[in-house]
């Protein structure tokens, strides 16, 4: 066959290809797990990442996989979780292509996810912060402020987990909850009895951090909730909602890598399935485009280190550039 006849022939091949599946931006072809259709897992309860009104979802990440969907002519679809914690192991269960909702990308979550999913390009980075009402922001500005209240953290949430790392450096503990879940899994429980001072750790009514905002504006008494822990732009978003409310203590994300206790930046990413070929090089190149922008808004510089696993290469040859 004549060279420029082979030309010809590949390159209907490669025409067939995508319409077959899909092609992004005259990239390899793009599969997902339902043809034509991009399932997204998503939670509810993390505005303004995610969240439902109306009936109707919206959001930064909700806009930006949206966009993401159209540049590869494939159709939204939201596949809701009931919770937050595990979200990124849905991809690799293959119950949807790709998971959002504000997921940061830490050590021990790439390896749960392992080899079920690959993560994204970093499209966002966050800070931890504090709500609490106004009237009371000058009273929390480090981890040991704490002691002796009730905190609302959303549970499996890096919130939660920054929390009880940090009370974990500062040997404080969590009060005793034998109607909840574990408040920290890694530190003792005591009774306010005991330890007038430890920590009643609880989460947000219905899974909402909508909730634990309305429940802090409205405290009052001892026992009332103190403070509410969640990502500088969600807590950013709840003071504009409701009055009374101030953030406070942006602070690096405590986490545990290489057997050590630290801060570090936090990034967010998605989780792509590894069964959706050609799913994960598209969001990278979306992201690293640039074309659409994320919405969320900026946070300041707090010269936070950058998290060494992120700069790993994948494991998993499905998430090769």
């Amino acid at each position: 066959m004549p060279r420029s006849a082979s030309r010809r022939a590949a390159g209907i091949v490669f025409m067939v290809s995508c319409i077959t599946s899909t092609c992004a931006a005259g990239d390899a072809p793009v599969a997902t797990l339902k043809p034509g259709t991009l399932q997204v897992c998503l939670y509810a309860g993390f505005a303004p990442f995610a969240y439902r009104e109306n009936g109707v979802w919206k959001g930064w990440d909700v806009d930006y996989l949206a966009a993401f969907a159209n540049a590869n002519d494939l159709v939204l679809e939201v596949i809701e979780e009931p919770r937050f914690e595990d979200i990124w192991l849905r991809p690799g269960e293959g119950k949807c292509d790709i998971a959002g909702s504000g997921i940061s990308d830490t050590a021990d979550r790439r390896a749960a996810v392992n080899l079920g999913g690959c993560w994204s390009k970093s499209y966002y980075d966050v800070l931890r912060s504090f709500l609490m009402r106004s009237q009371d922001r000058t009273r929390l500005t480090k981890i040991e402020d704490l002691r002796g209240t009730t905190t609302i953290v959303t549970y499996g949430s890096t919130a939660h987990r920054d929390l009880c790392y940090r009370m974990q450096l500062a040997q404080m503990h969590a009060c005793t909850t034998p109607d909840r879940e574990d408040p920290c899994a890694n530190l003792d429980e005591v009774s306010r009895t005991i330890d007038p001072s430890c920590v009643v750790v609880v989460h947000p009514r219905d899974n909402n951090e909508i909730n634990a905002a309305t429940d802090i504006a409205n405290s009052h008494g001892a026992d009332a909730p103190f403070a509410y822990g969640g990502g500088y732009g969600s807590v950013q978003v709840l003071v504009s909602q409701i009055p009374g409310l101030s953030l406070v203590w942006p602070h690096c994300n405590m986490t545990t890598y290489g057997g050590q206790i630290r801060p570090y930046a936090e990034p967010f990413s998605f989780v792509v399935s590894s069964k959706s070929p050609g799913l994960i090089q598209a969001l990278n190149k979306f992201i690293e485009s640039k074309s659409t922008p994320y919405a969320g808004s900026a946070t300041p510089d707090l010269g936070c280190e950058a998290p060494p696993w992120t700069l790993d290469p994948p494991s998993n040859p499905a998430c090769h550039q």
